[in-house]
């Protein structure tokens, strides 16, 4: 009998506010995890953008290979659920109601959706979804992979008001981490890691804006929101944010004048010109069946290597054919393993253009340019001497940046899928109206 597969990605998660000095949340379950399993510290998802880096997770391909983005999901393409499905493990689900997540499960054997609209109504997993959960971790036969992904810690989110509190972390993004904490103790209670591994990771990381808490504060007038109860049509819902988003604008550039360069760089949206690490390091912890205890793994691995690692570890072979990850069990072993760069490329919102920059990163260097003009948008990081990211060396390092870009055409090598999915205008409103509730659009 093969062991369960518990996958737990958590939305927005970033590695430095799961492992290391940054983390000021209090997470003993997560500790426990990490003592009781291994623990990469230095992993790189693919993008800045759910449907991109979820796509690669789940083919071990980058999105110029796949073809996977926020708006498409091809089933065509070779994936590990398909792989286990052949391996007679019955896939389970727990995911939100967006079109991305429902094309992704569709060959699933059971799937539960949640509403993502109205999240601030439904309070996550402290209205309801936790227990869910939890109810179904009880049912599940043997031979069982379960997939959910959380959003609790995606703006805006429900924070506990027992939770709070300074004991559980420096801002409210912390301490909802600590919450979220509580969950996974509840949900490792239901599972026997004897006879089942758990994955915990991540689609992406993303900016912690410092002044998130300050500015949903800000209120407009009273005034406005009795109106739009007289008379509904002269102030509408789209009209309420619009005056909501000036009111925040004019307060930002208030406090914006206070504020260093890395702090206004917590301001900025994902999908840009830049690919900090806050966006692309994520967590990926192993614990249970047939993965060594108490190990941390600094050196430098990718998203798209997490599912033939999980294949190797629970004795699937992978016969996807040529994939651009790799099985990561040398290093679960304490054995070598020659870093590999990892492509990295931004996401976009727009159905009609590919996000705007592309690059690698290796445990030295970042490169990132422009996706349509090489010359263009150039970017170089020394990582190990500035680590932060806070220099762009590009114009005196030629050499360089010539071998990182020699690098970068390599891996994208062959047939290239880059170019957006021709959508009718009803797919094309459907997605437009889901990325707004998500905030990427207005």
């Amino acid at each position: 009998m093969k062991p369960n597969i518990f996958l737990i990605t958590i939305d927005s998660l970033r590695i430095d506010k799961t492992f290391g000095e940054n983390k000021s949340s209090v997470t003993p379950n997560l500790d426990s995890v990490i003592r009781k399993g291994t623990c990469f510290t230095q992993t790189i998802c693919t993008a800045d953008q759910t449907g991109l880096s979820l796509g690669s997770l789940f083919t071990s391909l980058y999105p110029f290979k796949s073809g996977i983005s926020y708006f498409k999901f091809d089933h065509a393409v070779p994936n590990f659920f398909n792989l286990l499905k052949k391996e007679n493990y019955n896939l389970h689900s727990f995911v939100p109601d967006l079109s991305f997540f429902k094309n992704l499960t569709k060959n699933f054997s059971k799937n539960e959706y949640y509403v993502y609209d109205k999240r601030d109504n439904w309070l996550q997993l402290a209205g309801g979804l936790g227990n869910q959960i939890l109810e179904k971790l009880d049912k599940l036969n043997e031979s069982w992979f379960y997939f959910i992904h959380l959003m609790d810690l995606h703006a805006p989110f429900y924070l506990p008001e027992e939770f709070d509190k300074e004991e559980f972390g420096d801002t409210k993004h912390d301490r909802m981490i600590s919450y979220i904490d509580t969950w996974i103790g509840k949900f490792l209670e239901k599972i026997d890691l004897e006879k089942s591994i758990l994955v915990l990771t991540s689609d992406h990381g993303d900016y912690i804006s410092i002044l998130e808490e300050d500015l949903n504060k800000i209120k407009i007038p009273k005034a406005f929101k009795k109106t739009k109860k007289i008379i509904p049509s002269i102030i509408s819902d789209p009209i309420l944010s619009k005056l909501q988003r000036t009111r925040n604008t004019i307060e930002l550039k208030k406090r914006k004048k206070n504020m260093t360069t890395q702090q206004l760089r917590t301001l900025q949206e994902r999908g840009g010109e830049f690919l900090f690490d806050e966006l692309v390091k994520i967590p990926f912890i192993l614990t249970g069946f047939n993965t060594p205890s108490n190990l941390i793994i600094n050196q430098q691995v990718r998203q798209v290597d997490i599912f033939p690692t999980l294949c190797q570890l629970i004795g699937v072979s992978n016969d996807l054919g040529s994939i651009n990850g790799r099985s990561l069990v040398p290093l679960l072993n304490e054995q070598s393993l020659i870093e590999e760069p990892a492509y990295i490329e931004s996401g976009s919102v727009s159905t009609k253009k590919l996000g705007k920059v592309i690059g690698i990163r290796t445990t030295n260097y970042k490169y990132l340019r422009s996706r349509d003009d090489p010359p263009k948008n150039v970017t170089l990081y020394d990582l190990k001497n500035d680590p932060d990211e806070t220099a762009n060396i590009a114009h005196s390092n030629e050499q360089i940046i010539n071998e990182m870009e020699r690098t970068l055409q390599k891996i994208r090598s062959g047939d290239i899928m880059d170019s957006p999915k021709e959508m009718t205008r009803e797919e094309k409103e459907k997605i437009e109206k889901e990325l707004r509730k998500l905030g990427y659009m207005e």
